[in-house]
């Protein structure tokens, strides 16, 4: 039954894959079809059911992309980028140069995670302007899907800023005009992401739609506005934010397995689909048996991070003997295989807005702030309270507590060394000659650049 059900997992991957070729490698990022859970025509706006069924749909559409952009691709591929996973595969394939920071242009991989992007972009921006026009939506379902339409498609440009750098944006589904963009510096990819956010923001209700976390309310909204200003440095607000959701009430740290559907720590999660796994992330990453060699294992550098008594080595990494030789898993989510669902994707949760808060109030010289976040983290773990006093050892403990704590999840590390300027110094010892400052964008389709002339490479491709 074991070799029936990887087998299967390991058919979904390939056709995963190569739907995702077939779809985008031809077509110019624009000019995707409409999903087919989607009808993009006024009947789909004509009442709350048909409206809420579009957005809906696009949930779907990002879990049915297994490692794509917003499902598992980004903490697969920019974790072995980093110095988080190392593949045991020998090939010498397109997962490979992501690990050896050798990519190409002709990157199918690459590729999808652009295609993906865009793909979602182009849904949210359907979705926004089919319910500017609705007749039949009610005000406060159109708020709702307007607000939520909103909030995908900031989350989407958050990473493909983060990943490609300048990016084309991309606000309404006029094809003609959008295959010609160029791309948009990225000051101005991130004012977008703030408008989406503080307009969603305005929108969402602090209740949740539902029980289980899978619609974004308020918080989610302010949880995401906290790390994008995290990223743009402005301390003040990454603070504000921060504390708002952690100040809310609604959500606690997890003392052991936050990653259940039901943990209290989720402040925003999306429903799996897919007939063969929970999540991306527990398929790529659980061994089917205990003699199998994991397909990815932790680092060394890893590995040696995490402090004597921290309970996240027991709790969030497996391990497997096979022979004499022991390989560590990221086991965060413990599923690798499909229904009954138990573990959701999770996009945001807690510990994160600690630990951003906790760099926000060093970076102003908030230095007790700073050490009661960074200690609710380390205690939750098992830990002991922070010996540093000085803002420097402090932002030292943070960036080491995000290494220990995010591991796994959404590609933090990648973007955590690229955010702070620190990935020439941690990757090039680790990488050797291979590492090139220019790897840490990642290149622009070349079938991109072939479709849309307005478009330019990355530097180093």
């Amino acid at each position: 039954m074991k070799l029936k059900i990887k087998s299967d997992l390991l058919l979904f991957r390939t056709l995963s894959v190569c739907g995702l070729l077939a779809i985008f490698s031809c077509k110019k990022f624009v000019e995707v079809d409409p999903p087919i859970n989607q009808v993009n025509t006024a009947p789909v706006y004509s009442s709350d059911a048909t409206a809420t069924s579009a957005v809906n749909g696009l949930y779907s559409t990002i879990m049915n992309d297994y490692n794509g952009l917003l499902n598992g691709g980004v903490s697969l591929y920019s974790g072995l980028s980093s110095d988080e996973l190392v593949s045991t595969s020998t090939s010498q394939d397109d997962i490979a140069a992501f690990q050896t920071n050798s990519l190409q242009s002709t990157n199918s991989i690459a590729a999808a995670l652009w295609s993906n992007g865009y793909n979602y972009i182009y849904q949210t921006n359907a979705l926004l302007e089919g319910l500017a026009h609705s007749q039949g939506v009610s005000p406060s379902t159109l708020t709702q899907l307007t607000g939520e339409a909103k909030f995908l498609r900031a989350l989407t440009y958050f990473y493909l800023v983060n990943l490609f750098g300048d990016v084309p944006l991309i606000t309404s589904t006029d094809f003609r005009q959008n295959a010609r963009q160029a791309r948009n510096a990225k000051v101005d990819i991130y004012v977008q992401i703030i408008s989406d956010l503080e307009n969603a923001e305005s929108q969402l209700p602090a209740a949740y739609v539902g029980s289980d976390r899978t619609r974004p309310n308020k918080w989610a909204i302010s949880a995401l506005l906290a790390r994008v200003y995290l990223y743009q440095k402005n301390w003040a607000k990454a603070e504000a934010k921060a504390s708002e959701v952690i100040g809310s009430g609604v959500y606690t740290l997890e003392p052991t397995n936050p990653f259940t559907y039901t943990s209290n720590e989720t402040i925003f999660q999306i429903i799996p689909v897919s007939p063969y796994a929970n999540t991306a992330e527990g398929s790529d990453f659980v061994p089917f048996s205990s003699t199998d060699v994991p397909f990815y294992i932790l680092s060394n550098n890893l590995m040696t991070s995490f402090e004597t008594g921290d309970t996240r080595v027991g709790n969030w990494i497996g391990t497997n003997m096979v022979g004499t030789t022991a390989y560590n898993y990221p086991s965060k989510y413990q599923n690798n295989s499909g229904p009954p669902y138990t573990e959701y994707n999770i996009v945001l949760r807690l510990a994160e807005q600690y630990l951003i808060r906790a760099e926000a109030r060093a970076q102003q010289n908030n230095l007790n702030g700073t050490k009661d976040d960074l200690n609710a983290v380390r205690a939750r773990s098992g830990l002991g309270q922070t010996t540093d006093t000085d803002q420097a050892s402090l932002l030292a403990a943070i960036t080491h507590e995000r290494q220990v704590e995010l591991f796994g999840e959404w590609g933090h590390r990648w973007l955590d060394l690229l955010r702070t300027g620190k990935a020439d110094a941690v990757l090039a010892p680790i990488k050797g000659t291979a590492w090139q400052p220019t790897d840490q964008l990642y290149p622009i389709p070349y079938s991109q650049l072939k479709a849309n002339p307005q478009l330019v490479q990355n530097i180093g491709y």
